[in-house]
């Protein structure tokens, strides 16, 4: 894994990347969120997410479970 870190590797992985990401999205499997909030309200939500381990997906993910469980 000598070569993992060279700008030619990042490129690679970061295409591959794109491009599953864009086969999910056609798929129907993923859909995109894009949200302007507070600062307030994303520093909040990034130090839950930094606090329990998870990207913000899983955090995302985290937090719709949680409210199901409590509220269903």
């Amino acid at each position: 894994m000598a070569n993992a870190n060279t700008e030619h590797s990042k490129k690679l992985r970061a295409k591959t990347a794109k491009a599953h990401n864009k086969k999910q999205l056609e798929a129907g499997i993923v859909k995109r969120l894009g949200l302007v909030v507070p600062t307030e309200t994303l520093t909040l939500f990034d130090e839950i997410a930094n606090e329990a381990g998870l990207s913000r997906p899983k955090a995302l993910q985290m937090l719709c479970e949680f409210y199901q469980k409590n509220n269903g």
